[in-house]
């Protein structure tokens, strides 16, 4: 081989290089000695590929990872490789210092591709062709001489599996976080400070499981604090600050709801608390809780109890006034006031105008008798003001009428115009009151209902402290015929009263009697016309009023009607009903 080149594939084949073998000097025995030595190795090399090329296992020194397969036949290889020998170390997962599980390589979807690691490990020293009957003899040769072919192990990761323990383990260890909180109780005003949440980062877990390559180890995840919500201070205070009312009729709603706590809280002062406490720990805070006399629990079971007032007027008049006096009537039926509130009648009855169905009644306007729409509906205000004196209830506001009336007792009636002059007056009973009013066709009735506290009662007297006498009036017309006499206005006599209201106990005992009001009622003339028409030669005298049967008879203006202002605008002076 002298003077010829040696492949670096000869060389590798063979673990050294041929032309070292050849001495530089040699005589006859050499060349022999090495003649000898050539046929050993290539009868050798010969018998070594025949045994390498039949072999039907595993070559010698053939390693997956540290395990040598040497060996194995086709069938045990492929045992081998899908058991769970290549991946059985466990992966121990950890956040924050806490343990998430340990969890085989299986469990976190490792797995390995063991038809390709199959295919590889059993290639080698196992090809075909010329060239591969010597390869695989020398690597049958070097396999025995302690050579190592390590065929390398690719873990995989079912992304479904992994992502679905990495839920798992989310699931666990995720803490949503609390907001703070206040509770009002009746032992005070609480509050519980924030928690935070914490959530583990999936993705990065997901990542540092893949970064193991199916190797046994620990995995620390990483994770994220949220924060629980703090209470704005400021605006609980603005939320809470109230003045304490009791429990009421919400009219809307038509039930009983209850009433407001009152509370004044110093947002700075529960800052300081709340900042020295532990996480979750409920604390009260510094405030001032004043809570309502009455639940609506409690109110409930009082509500419309009692009757605290009762009275009647009778209905005279014409079809218009009576349908005036049902109609403002019925406005005012079953109206509720919680405490404190106050009647308002005209706002209650609204304007009358015969859109809305009221007539032309009788009523009083400048001292006149006259035709007015609505007339009458005073009625209805005095009959309410008469009781809601029996029931002990404030008066806020109320005008006597300009003449005394005959459907009620002087000093007991309340005069109304639409602007005025006004009728109101305000549930002062701690309790809400309802007013049910009824009319027929010979009296309204009126009647409060609502919470006695006690049995005290109520009963309304007047005294005259004055009157004034009316002047009878002889007008001449010539619309009427000589000798005939007509009444065209009633007279009254006018009166001033002085009205009480007097508070008894339940076994009749007086505990006060205080004024109410004082009515001055005005004395009307009364008008007689005189007729003139055919008036007789002079000396023929006029008949006294009343003699001539032919005089159309006098009756009584309708009482109560609707007036309106005076031309002065003073209200409850020159106005009428």
């Amino acid at each position: 081989m002298a003077g010829k080149r040696v492949s670096q594939a000869t060389i590798d084949m063979l673990g050294y290089d041929p032309r070292e073998m050849i001495p530089k000097k040699k005589g006859r025995a050499g060349w022999i000695a090495l003649g000898v030595t050539a046929a050993l190795l290539v009868g050798g090399a010969a018998a070594l590929g025949v045994y390498a090329n039949s072999c039907d296992q595993v070559f010698p020194g053939v390693t997956v990872g540290d395990q040598s397969l040497a060996g194995y036949s086709r069938e045990e290889l492929t045992a081998y490789l899908t058991s769970d020998g290549l991946l059985s170390g466990e992966v121990s997962v950890t956040a924050d210092g806490e343990s998430l599980g340990q969890y085989t390589q299986r469990e976190l979807g490792a797995y390995i591709n063991t038809d390709k690691l199959e295919d590889a490990a059993w290639s080698i020293g196992h090809e075909e062709g010329a060239l591969g009957w010597f390869k695989n003899g020398w690597t049958m040769l070097k396999g025995l001489l302690g050579g190592k072919a390590k065929t390398d192990i690719e873990v995989l990761y079912n992304e479904n599996v992994l992502r679905a323990a990495a839920a798992e383990m989310a699931a666990a260890f995720d803490r949503e976080p609390v907001d703070s909180s206040y509770e009002l109780t009746r032992d005070g005003l609480y509050a519980t400070t924030p928690v935070d949440g914490q959530t583990l980062d999936q993705e990065a877990l997901v990542q540092a499981v893949e970064a193991l390559k199916g190797r046994p180890g620990t995995v620390e995840a990483s994770w994220e604090t949220v924060p629980g919500r703090g209470l704005d201070l400021e605006t609980v205070a603005q939320e809470l600050n109230a003045e304490p009312s009791s429990a009421r009729y919400d009219i809307e709603q038509g039930r009983v709801v209850d009433g407001t706590v009152g509370v004044s809280l110093d947002p700075e002062a529960a800052r300081f608390a709340m900042d020295a406490a532990a996480p979750g720990e409920r604390i009260q805070l510094p405030a001032q809780v004043v809570y309502p006399e009455m639940t609506a629990q409690e109110l409930e079971a009082v509500l419309f109890r009692d009757e605290l007032g009762s009275t009647s007027t009778k209905l005279s008049g014409t079809k218009a006034r009576r349908t005036n006096v049902k109609l403002a009537g019925d406005c005012c039926d079953g109206l509720i006031l919680n405490d404190g509130d106050i009647f308002d009648y005209n706002q209650v009855v609204g304007r009358r105008t015969v859109e809305r169905g009221f007539g032309a009644a009788p009523a009083y306007v400048s001292g006149e008798t006259v035709e007015t729409i609505g007339g009458g509906i005073c009625q209805v205000s005095s009959t309410i003001y008469y009781a809601a004196l029996l029931s002990n209830l404030e008066i806020v506001e109320r005008y006597a009428h300009g003449y005394t009336p005959s459907y009620i007792m002087w000093g007991m009636d309340a005069t109304v115009s639409w602007g005025g002059p006004e009728f109101r007056f305000r549930n002062n009973t701690g309790y809400p009151i309802r007013m049910d009013v009824t009319c027929d066709n010979n009296q309204i009735k009126v009647t409060f209902v609502g919470t006695k506290t006690d049995d005290t009662y109520v009963k309304m007297t007047y005294e005259e402290i004055s009157s004034s006498s009316y002047e009878t009036e002889y007008v001449e017309t010539d619309e009427l015929d000589w000798g005939t006499q007509k009444r065209k206005q009633s007279p009254y006599t006018g009166h001033t009263v002085i009205s009480y209201r007097n508070v008894y106990s339940g076994d009749g005992t007086l505990l006060s009697r205080a004024q109410e009001a004082k009515s001055v009622y005005k004395s009307r003339n009364e008008i007689i016309l005189v007729g003139t028409r055919g008036k007789p030669v002079s000396g023929t005298t006029l008949p006294e009023f009343g003699e001539d049967p032919g005089g159309e008879p006098v009756l009584p203006p309708e009482d109560g009607g609707e007036p309106s202002l005076p031309s002065d605008g003073s209200p409850g002076i020159s106005i009428f009903g």
